[in-house]
């Protein structure tokens, strides 16, 4: 585990995800995507040398997989909140576009992971953790 719960709400002020067991799901997932990002290297002197930006990171990532799954679970549903015309004679309504960098991004993997490493570099800038070369 790279970060914790109580950083998540302290430190980072992460206020999304709203219990610590589904904290530890999306860290864990988070943490994945580190060291996916990171060619595995994080290492115990990497942990402890870079320990609160790679924490901000995962607490990051871990707030972008929440929103993404969150929104993938409600994209078909309809947002009552939005509706941009009702009709009455043969009953139409017409709902806006809500679209948010989260939404946008829900149909392209490649997209996703993007934007998942986008989050992880403005933390992790200037670590070398990112450097992928010999």
């Amino acid at each position: 585990m790279i970060t914790t719960f109580e950083f998540y709400q302290k430190t980072y002020y992460g206020d999304s995800i709203k219990e610590s067991s589904d904290f530890d799901k999306w860290e864990s997932r988070a943490e994945d995507k580190l060291r996916s990002i990171t060619q595995d290297n994080l290492t115990d002197e990497a942990l402890e040398e870079f320990n609160k930006p790679l924490q901000k990171a995962a607490c990051a990532i871990a707030d972008l997989l929440y929103e993404i799954d969150k929104a993938t679970k409600t994209a078909t549903a309809t947002d009552e909140t939005n509706v941009k015309s009702r009709s009455s004679g043969g009953e139409s309504i017409t709902y806006g576009d809500n679209k948010t960098l989260v939404t946008a991004v829900l149909s392209d993997k490649r997209t996703q992971n993007r934007l998942i490493y986008d989050t992880a570099v403005e933390y992790l800038a200037g670590t070398g953790l990112l450097y992928a070369g010999v």
